[in-house]
């Protein structure tokens, strides 16, 4: 991953070199994230799929560079500068992991009245399971990922290129999975998936 976000860099780098349009700008916002566990069998025991809800407050920056040649069109990256900590509820609350690096490329296209859309791509890095005594993580995926679709309102320019914005965005995660060994039975894959739904407001610079 770190190859294709220096890729990633690259591009914005030349565009922004090449055209010198664009936008800087901050988000804060709101996020719910609704996860789907599925069910598994470990040893004897069967256990059910799951489904749990977690909110929390977010921030992150921005840029977005224009496309010339289409009036309002633009290809921007996000860049969350926070960590998020995950923790299991029950017995293994000790077991977790981390996730950060979550940044989105994307497309937007913003219309002459201040309404815009946006598709794009996110991904997040997933570090290393922390586990109880009683499980050894034997293989686990290392991102988080999942195509993201927004829509959103940019406010007139309020003096000296700046603007606002109201957003709200969908992302659909992809399936993660991890295999351990635990309760006498090695090799036990245990899969979830995801989709995070967030608002937020921003102020943007052009540039």
């Amino acid at each position: 991953m770190k190859k294709l976000l220096i890729i990633v860099s690259s591009i914005l780098f030349f565009t922004s070199t090449a055209y010198s349009a664009g936008m800087v700008g901050i988000k804060l916002g709101v996020g719910e994230i609704d996860a789907d566990g599925d069910a598994y069998t470990s040893g004897s025991t069967s256990y059910a799929a799951s489904s749990k809800s977690k909110d929390s407050e977010y921030g992150a920056i921005f840029a977005e560079f224009s496309i010339p040649s289409v009036d309002g069109l633009s290809i921007g990256l996000e860049y969350v500068p926070l960590e998020a900590k995950i923790r299991l509820d029950g017995k293994e609350s000790g077991t977790g992991a981390t996730v950060d690096q979550y940044k989105t490329l994307y497309v937007q296209y913003v219309t002459a009245a201040g309404l815009y859309g946006k598709i794009g791509y996110s991904h997040a890095d997933i570090g290393s399971i922390t586990n109880s005594n009683s499980t050894s993580v034997d293989s686990q995926d290392d991102s988080l990922q999942g195509p993201m679709a927004g829509i959103g309102f940019q406010t007139p320019e309020f003096g000296n290129g700046i603007f606002g914005r109201l957003e709200a965005t969908y992302t659909d995660f992809d399936d993660v999975s991890v295999t351990t060994t635990s309760n006498g039975s090695a090799s036990v894959k245990k899969t979830g998936n995801g989709e995070m739904t967030t608002l937020s407001v921003s102020i943007a610079k052009s540039f």
